[in-house]
Parts: C-alpha cells; structure tokens; sequence
C-alpha cells in the first residue's frame, strides 16, 4: 500500500471531485448562514453601543459612518444610510446638538456643505464599546500574520462586493 497516499487522503478514503464539490457546497452553506447570524449580531452590538453613547441606533449609525468614512455630504449619508435627506436633516441636527459633529463648507463646491466629527467626537469611540479591541485582539491571537492577511483580505473583498449589491438599481 502507498502510505503516502494513504497519509494524505482524509478519513473515509481519497477525496473525490464529488466529495470536494459537496464540502465546497456545505462550506457556502455553513458561511452563509453563519454570515447571516453575524449580521445580526453586529445589529445587536450597534444597538448597544448606540445606547451606551446616549444616541439612537441612526444617530449612532450616522456617528459610525463619519468615524470610518470621514467627512461627507449630507446627499452621502443619506445615500449609505438609506434615509431620505430630510430625515438626515435631523440626524445632523442632533448630533451637532451633542457637539459630535459639525457642518462645514465643502472643500470642492461651494454650494455644498461637508458634515464631519469634531475633535470631541473622534476620542469619544472607545467608551461605546468598551473592552472591544482587547476582544478582538484575544479572538484573533491564535492565528498566524498569514491567516489574518487571509482574514483582512476576505473582509475586504466582502465590504466590496457587500456595497456592489447595496447599490441603488439605475
């Protein structure tokens, strides 16, 4: 008997095609499903997150939104958050009622306005998820630097094909 063969086939025999197509299959079943419970808690943790800040979960959308994507127009924020632009109206309203964000002059057009975080509102993240990076980091300690570039590519390719499918229709 070949050992080598034998060493490298899995449990049951060597893999087929069959079987490899139907472990591909039950691996996009297994992330789909697992990504759609990840949706949720994220839902979840914005939720909390929003009331630890003292804002509502659009409020703290919106907060989210310029703490990743910097500042952008109000037609912008609609646009991502999937509101209408009167409803962002507000949003901007409160938020710079709480001193978290500003409107300003947009820095291409004029007849624009720029809507970005004050300075108090960029040192304010960490206190609305408290203990997130120290989580994060222990979750992902056993993996090697090759298996996290893995990771940060996947999540990459995801958020771009994740906005892809949220793009209005023409």
């Amino acid at each position: 008997m070949d050992t080598a063969a034998a060493a490298s086939s899995p449990p049951g025999g060597p893999r087929t095609a069959e079987s490899e197509a139907r472990s591909r299959a039950e691996l996009y079943d297994a992330l789909q499903s697992d990504g759609q419970r990840l949706a949720v808690r994220l839902i979840r943790l914005l939720h909390r997150m929003a009331e630890r800040s003292g804002m509502n979960p659009t409020d703290f959308q919106c907060y989210t939104l310029l703490r990743v994507g910097g500042s952008l127009t109000p037609g912008e924020i609609a646009d991502v958050l999937c509101l209408s632009t009167g409803s962002v109206t507000g949003v901007i309203d409160r938020l710079e009622a709480h001193g978290l964000a500003e409107r300003t002059p947009h820095p291409e057009d004029r007849r624009k306005v720029a809507v970005r975080l004050t300075e108090t509102a960029e040192s304010a993240g960490p206190a609305t998820a408290p203990g997130m990076r120290e989580a994060m980091i222990a979750a992902h300690s056993d993996y090697s630097v090759e298996e996290l570039s893995t990771i940060a590519n996947w999540l990459d390719r995801m958020g771009n094909t994740l906005d892809r499918l949220s793009e209005k229709p023409d």
